[in-house]
């Protein structure tokens, strides 16, 4: 819902440090941030009186962190309007949740709840990282609570997604870098990542999931998916490229490949969502070859009628998502062949967990 002709902005809140709060804000249609030290902001009026509370509750903070503190409570309790995109990392799936605030800023005192919180229409609560291009994913890396992205016309193509657009479509051309006014006190994500980091972790997750896009589109990913059974000792056979009527690879064990289990395998490679007539195709070929189980790797993940039916059919048939991709990747990444860690180049790094 946009309430005026200014292009409304998009904001990422992350919430709280405790991820269960990330299905909470989710299922009851909120954003919230968990700042239990401070009170009832239904009252600051300006950001010189925010900076005075936060002063005056947390005294032990240095000045550098009572300013930070200050813009992101006063970004979440005033600045962001109704209208605005808020972007919200959901960390158990990996995936990303869009939603449109209505309404203004509530204090909810109480345990079991986010104090500081804004209603939320949200348009879309799994969105695959790989339908968004890596210049904005750096942003979303950024450690602090609440920030604004505006750089690389970040607003309007964070709408194109949440209005259903398969991927990022990139900046509009002619579209001018925009920057956070100095005037609106709100913290910008490129100063957010310069003053306290960003998540390393999840950026290298991205960079590679980024890599998969770029180079196994298409038919390829058939050739990653079979290296990875490979490497969990099934042998495999990849349909050539063009109609394969429906099985993109036929994986069994033993000497022969032919010793239970056998799997038919499709794999779509989109990062939009795969609908449930996938499932009903690959339940029939499944059923028509008498094999054992049917896995689809759907790198954009499933719709809902699509996630209801694995569930139901979840001892026949089996899910990789660009997550589960990943987490295989990493598992045997050293006996994965030569064409693939070229493609892939990784090395292990010991990194400070900041999550």
């Amino acid at each position: 819902m946009v309430v005026d002709s200014v292009e409304p902005k998009a904001w990422l809140v992350r919430g709280s440090k405790n991820s269960a709060f990330d299905q909470w804000m989710l299922s009851e249609g909120f954003t919230g941030i968990d700042f239990r030290e401070m009170p009832d902001l239904s009252s600051v009026a300006d950001l010189a009186s925010m900076r005075d509370l936060v002063r005056g509750v947390m005294p032990q903070l240095k000045p550098g962190a009572v300013g930070n503190y200050a813009a992101q409570l006063f970004a979440f309790s005033t600045r962001i309007a109704v209208g605005d995109l808020v972007i919200l990392p959901v960390r158990h799936s990996g995936k990303l949740a869009f939603g449109v605030v209505t309404g203004s800023y509530e204090y909810r005192a109480g345990e079991g709840t986010l104090n500081h919180v804004r209603s939320v229409d949200w348009q879309l609560t799994d969105v695959s990282r790989t339908a968004i291009n890596q210049d904005l994913l750096y942003s979303l890396g950024a450690f602090s609570t609440v920030v604004q992205i505006s750089r690389n016309d970040a607003a309007w193509r964070f709408w194109q997604v949440a209005k259903g657009a398969e991927a990022d479509p990139g900046a509009r051309g002619g579209k001018a870098p925009a920057s956070v006014s100095t005037e609106a006190e709100a913290v910008d994500s490129d100063d957010a990542i310069a003053e306290e980091g960003f998540d390393i972790l999840r950026y290298s997750k991205d960079r590679v999931l980024g890599r998969i896009r770029e180079l196994f589109a298409g038919h390829r990913l058939s050739e990653l998916v079979a290296a990875l059974l490979e490497a969990e000792g099934m042998t495999c056979k990849v349909s050539p490229p063009g109609a394969d009527g429906g099985i993109d690879i036929i994986a069994g064990s033993g000497v022969l490949g032919i010793s239970a289990p056998t799997i038919i395998v499709q794999v779509k490679s989109q990062p939009s969502h795969v609908g449930s007539e996938v499932l009903d195709q690959l339940g029939g070929v499944v059923g028509q070859h008498q094999a054992d189980h049917g896995l689809l790797v759907a790198m954009g993940g499933l719709t809902k009628p699509a996630k209801e039916k694995v569930a139901m059919q979840r001892l026949k048939v089996a899910v990789w998502d660009e997550e589960e991709v990943l987490k295989r990747i990493y598992k045997h990444y050293a006996v994965l062949p030569e064409s693939i860690t070229k493609a892939i180049p990784l090395t292990l790094a010991w990194v400070i967990d900041e999550t």
